[in-house]
């Protein structure tokens, strides 16, 4: 089963793959830094409008932020 925190941790590794920083995502998604970064610790919250526009960003499947190891 997967949790806010594997979804988290994949958001996470997504950023960096994409070489995306927390500055950026919190200018696209028009949030606080704050916010996002609470997003990476544990996305039990997020919005799935926020996991479209993050996958948008990261250009990746949304698929990829539900994967578990």
């Amino acid at each position: 089963m997967i949790t806010g925190y594997d979804i988290a941790s994949n958001i996470k590794a997504e950023r960096n793959r994409a070489n995306v920083t927390i500055d950026d995502v919190c200018k696209a998604l028009n949030i606080s830094k704050p916010t996002y970064i609470e997003y990476e610790k544990n996305a039990e919250l997020i919005r799935t409008k926020f996991l479209i526009k993050l996958s948008n960003l990261f250009n990746c499947n949304i698929n990829m932020f539900f994967y578990t190891k």
